[in-house]
């Protein structure tokens, strides 16, 4: 092989170990560890650090009810086992969404009885005309 192929299979080395340490620091693991490994490991470093799962910091984790491991509270699926997550929704936000609801139907229903009683004097004043001729 020459000089031109050691080249570029080095470059791809080295981009699969920063991007392992890259992806690794997004899933709350820690960058200079996975950079050395895929430095020596190459492409196998970045097979694993995708296929491995996010750490979830325990004051943002919840337990997944099927398979028993810790996942993100924000998360609708389980990432390991695809459970669905059913939330019930909080006490508050429910209260507010009922009294948006019931806003938005009263103004609503103001506008209806508003445009019925125009309409209601326009016909009172079309034959109070027809009456005058």
């Amino acid at each position: 092989m020459d000089l031109h192929a050691w080249t570029t299979i080095a470059s791809i080395w080295l981009l699969c170990a920063v991007v392992a340490g890259i992806a690794a620091g997004e899933k709350g693991r820690r960058f200079w560890v996975w950079f050395p490994f895929g430095l020596l490991v190459g492409p196998v470093a970045l097979y694993l650090v995708l296929r491995s799962y996010e750490v979830v910091p325990p004051h943002l984790a919840q337990i997944c009810p099927n398979c028993q491991k810790a996942i993100r509270k924000t998360a609708r699926e389980c990432p390991r086992c695809g459970h669905i997550i059913v939330r019930e929704p909080d006490p508050a936000m429910k209260a507010g969404r009922q009294a948006a609801a019931a806003v938005f139907l009263l103004r609503r229903a103001a506008q209806k009885s508003t445009a019925a009683v125009k309409a209601e004097r326009a016909k009172r004043q079309t034959k109070s005309k027809e009456g005058e001729t």
